[in-house]
């Protein structure tokens, strides 16, 4: 098949991984370079070219391309996201200006939550003025109660291209069981703006909640045209270099997507390059047969720090997404992520008189100050340079050399208001981010109902070896696995290449327990011939899909819903009941033992169709260069002065060790540095590490 090739684009560096038909695995990085994403992508593919010693057009002749696309996430978090009118049912205008009042708070820190006083709103994703509220009326059993004022909804359209709009988001009442008044508002916007990106809420998230849906279908019109943009330039350049197939694009879903379907829907992308770190731990795991079933997935980059579980060998998932203070109906993979990076800046606050690291970030422009472009603000790279566990002159193989006059220059600037030299800052914001990060390992998992301390922790990211086995002991964790070692700073681009052909749909319900089987069926039915006609849009035949159902169940009069797997097959009133044995089950296992009440009854929201497809011939190579363990002690290159914050901030002579040399039969005890072209990877006093037969280092955690 030639070259798989996975791209993930990061806040400071875009990955690139190739995998050939024998399953060799080669790995390529370049800076980022927003706003213009699609520059550092061929770098990244020229990077990796260099590195298989051919030329980029020769690489790209053979290959497909696999692509964790964080377009539509930067738009949204820097604010550079398209003008948008919205146009809704009379009477319904100011729904997303109201919000939720309890969906204010998700995700708040106690201490908000308690301030009443003090809390605040987000800015209002479509401003009032760019609000049209539209003459029609649909019942909630799909009948026409008011016909669209089609002459009033032209110039409701025009007006709001008068004002600006560059896109439209449409949603309108009850559009989910009669999506007829939605279609033809489109069909108008196209007479009136032909060149204007549309959503209609029907397409976008058919799901019953007025609130959600809309704040969804804004989402998909403010990055659609920034998805368009980038996405055409990306394969006219690409193109210019003799790549002319398809591009395949990650989904939160945890699935490919092509680009087409990405241009529709482009809402289905955002934070896909997490979640692509998570499905690449699972194609890892069931290639070693490691027995590795729980895992806890944490990638530290440049600028964010993201955690993921793996519970019984399948990702935890959840039936919502959240930007700022607003939730909307997108099933994603959970992945949790803080502002906790190598880039993330290291600061004195003079409001509390502590020092702080993160969220803000150097990015990769200018970097941290080690970096030597022209910043000056003290980072987490920073910090780990002047510990010692990074190599001034090793740095991505050499290919960027560290200042660390400068990073000193910049810890003492950042420390001295308390009265904190090089050292002593370097040393306090590495125990300050470990602890952030650890914090977020615990929302992830134990506040789901999940102790860490049986799970194995997975650390990948170019800065997550670096931190890993600190986090490991604070959190109680007696195993960190480091994915075929030298390629875990690029792993959510190998998570995009191992990634399969993703389809969700899913539908509204209002059904009360006892469930009629007769309806479940129709649902499920019409669900599942939805998937096939998508999957067939991307040329996947349905007898390769593999299916999976999921039902939203509660308690009534209850608003926690829980997401259960539901059988396969024709449903009868013994198999309804199934599923209300495992969603109490499951309603347990989240919120504690007795906490149920069957008594309220049962009711059923949502009906959900996963399917996925094979699209690539995948696999990974073994690297057992032995043919079998010898067990052998990995001579270290030399040594370093390293400081240790956990005993003092006294250097110690501490053994350094060739990454490419360490190969399965050798081992390394703590102290110790591992150094990898793209990643190091820091032991601490009494940990144990080795290499199994695929490249991972297995670190048993002193």
């Amino acid at each position: 098949m030639g070259y798989i090739v996975g791209i993930d684009i990061g806040g400071t560096f875009t990955d690139c991984i190739a995998i050939d038909e024998t399953g060799t695995v080669t790995i390529g990085k370049a800076p980022s370079t927003p706003p213009d994403f699609q520059t550092g992508f061929v770098d990244s593919i020229r990077a990796t070219a260099g590195r298989l010693d051919i030329s980029l057009e020769e690489l790209l002749s053979d290959a497909k391309i696999y692509h964790g696309c964080t377009v539509g996430t930067n738009a949204l978090v820097e604010r550079r996201t398209a003008k948008v009118g919205l146009l809704a049912t009379s009477g319904h205008g100011d729904a997303i200006i109201v919000m939720q009042a309890g969906g204010r708070l998700t995700g708040m820190a106690p201490e908000y939550i308690a301030h009443v006083a003090s809390q605040t709103k987000d800015e209002p994703l479509v401003p009032k003025a760019m609000i049209e509220e539209l003459h029609e009326r649909i019942t909630f059993d799909g009948e026409v109660l008011v016909e669209l004022n089609e002459d009033r909804c032209r110039a409701s359209i025009q007006r709001l291209i008068d004002a600006g709009a560059e896109a439209f988001a449409v949603s309108l009442l009850w559009s989910i069981v009669n999506p007829s008044h939605e279609q033809r508002v489109q069909e108008l916007i196209g007479e009136l703006a032909p060149e204007a990106f549309v959503s209609i809420s029907s397409r976008v998230i058919p799901r019953n909640g007025e609130y959600e849906r809309t704040v969804a279908t804004v989402v998909n019109s403010l990055i659609g045209p920034a998805m368009n943009s980038y996405l055409r330039d990306l394969e006219r350049d690409l193109a210019k270099l003799g790549y002319n197939d398809t591009i395949h694009v990650m989904s939160c879903s945890g699935g490919l997507i092509d680009a087409a379907y990405a241009r529709e829907l482009p809402m289905l992308t955002i934070g896909s390059g997490p979640v692509a770190g998570l499905i690449g731990a699972g194609a890892l795991t069931r290639a070693e047969s490691a027995g590795h079933d729980d895992v806890i997935t944490t990638d530290m980059g440049g600028t964010t720090f993201d955690v993921g579980v793996i519970r019984g060998s399948q990702p935890l998932s959840r039936p919502t997404t959240r930007y700022g203070q607003y939730e909307y109906f997108v099933p994603t993979l959970d992945v949790r992520s803080v502002g906790a990076g190598g880039g993330s800046i290291v600061r004195f606050d003079a409001d509390t008189a502590t020092l702080r690291v993160g969220p803000q970030s150097a990015g990769s422009r200018p970097g941290p100050a080690a970096y030597l472009r022209g910043g000056t603000a003290a980072t987490v790279t920073d910090a780990d340079l002047v510990l010692g566990h990074l190599n001034s002159d090793y740095f991505l193989g050499g290919d960027i050399a560290l200042g660390i006059d400068a990073a000193r220059d910049a810890l003492s600037t950042a420390g001295e208001p308390l009265g904190f030299g090089a050292a002593e800052t370097a040393a306090a914001a590495a125990r300050i981010v470990d602890s952030q990060m650890a914090d977020a390992i615990r929302l992830a998992s134990v506040q789901q109902g999940y102790d860490p301390r049986s799970y194995v922790m997975y650390a990948y990211g170019g800065a997550g070896p670096v931190h890993a086995t600190a986090l490991a002991r604070e959190l109680g964790i007696r195993r960190v696995v480091v994915p075929l070692s030298d390629l875990a700073s690029g792993w959510s681009a190998f998570g995009v290449a191992s990634s399969e052909a993703v389809v969700v749909e899913e539908v509204a319900k209002a059904l009360t327990h006892p469930f009629d089987p007769d309806e479940m069926n129709e649902g499920w039915i019409r669900l599942e011939d939805k998937v096939r006609a998508a999957m067939a849009s991307q040329g996947i035949g349905a007898e390769t899909l593999e299916w999976e159902r999921l039902a939203d169940i509660r308690y009534s009069q209850q608003i926690n819903q829980v997401a259960v797997v539901a059988p396969d097959g024709d449903y009868t009133a013994a198999v309804a009941q199934a599923l209300i044995d495992s969603f109490e089950q499951e309603y347990e296992r989240l919120f504690g033992a007795g906490s149920g009440y069957a008594a309220a009854g049962f009711a059923l929201t949502a009906m959900r169709v996963r399917a996925r497809a094979t699209v690539s011939d995948f696999r990974i190579a073994r690297r057992d260069a032995t043919n079998g363990a010898v067990d052998h002690p990995l001579a270290p290159k030399g040594t370093r002065e390293v400081i240790w914050y956990e005993r003092s901030l006294t250097p110690e002579p501490t053994a350094i060790y060739d990454g490419a040399a360490f190969a399965h039969g050798l081992r390394v005890t703590g102290p110790g540095i591992v150094e990898f072209q793209d990643t190091t990877l820091v032991l601490r006093h009494g940990d144990h590490a080795t290499v199994d037969a695929f490249g991972s280092v297995i670190v048993d955690v002193g």
